[in-house]
């Protein structure tokens, strides 16, 4: 009699994680944010039709898990598509992250500057928006500063300004329109300043003053901190 020697094999279903680390749109009217892949686990949020995520990594076929900001979160994939047109962009502090859109204006006989310095929580984009065109607005500067450096915006043309801030990570591009439009993808804040800030020359007896600026921008938990008087403002106003 010959010994039959039997194989068994045991499959284990085990979950791997595949990272993505892209833009996906809201497809239904509304979407539950699960704390775990199944609709099982709690929802702690809600998202509306046309709103975009970043999904982290795919857990299975059916769910997904994305970048909300706050611990783990879940949605289900078949209610929201990949939008492929969103450019990420690695951007060191001083980079114009804004495409072809905006056409930087320098002095270089100024030899002004307006000082930012960004706390560890947030990277931050600002736009120096002069005023001085009779009721025309215009964007001189945009400039991208990562979170915990400085950088000394210089060489600013004449004029009187106001500032629009985003807050937020990962910075990305998408041409709608025909036109770059900018946005963070994580946690953003976009607000406007309420205060001018003067840059031009003061006449004094002698010659002339050269004004300059300092401020200081940081996100303390929820709460975006920073050294001037601001309004919460929309997206699309930014971009704008």
């Amino acid at each position: 009699m010959k010994n039959l020697l039997l194989s068994v094999f045991f499959g284990l279903s085990i979950s791997v994680f595949c990272q993505v680390d892209e833009v996906y749109i809201v497809t239904s009217p509304k979407l539950n944010v699960r704390s775990g892949p199944g609709t099982t686990h709690e929802i702690i949020d809600q998202l509306k039709q046309g709103q975009e995520v970043v999904v982290t990594s795919v857990y299975n076929s059916s769910w997904y898990k994305i970048d909300l900001g706050y611990g783990d979160a879940y949605v289900y994939s078949k209610l929201i598509t990949n939008d492929p047109e969103w450019s990420k962009k690695y951007l060191s502090s001083g980079a114009d992250p804004n495409c072809d859109n905006i056409y930087p204006k320098y002095d270089k006989e100024i030899d002004n500057y307006l000082k930012v310095n960004v706390g560890s929580n947030t990277d931050v984009v600002i736009k120096l928006i002069n005023t001085n065109y009779y009721g025309y607005e215009e964007c001189m500067r945009i400039v991208y500063i990562r979170s915990g450096d400085t950088f000394n915006i210089k060489n600013i043309p004449e004029g009187k300004y106001y500032l629009k801030i985003a807050y937020g990570k990962d910075w990305r591009h998408k041409i709608i329109q025909g036109k770059c439009y900018g946005k963070f993808m994580r946690r953003p804040l976009y607000e406007k300043g309420n205060e001018i800030l003067d840059f031009n020359l003061q006449k004094t007896y002698n010659g002339f003053n050269v004004p300059s600026f300092e401020l200081s921008l940081d996100v303390i938990e929820t709460d975006y901190k920073n050294s001037f008087r601001t309004n919460e403002i929309s997206e699309e106003e930014f971009n704008n």
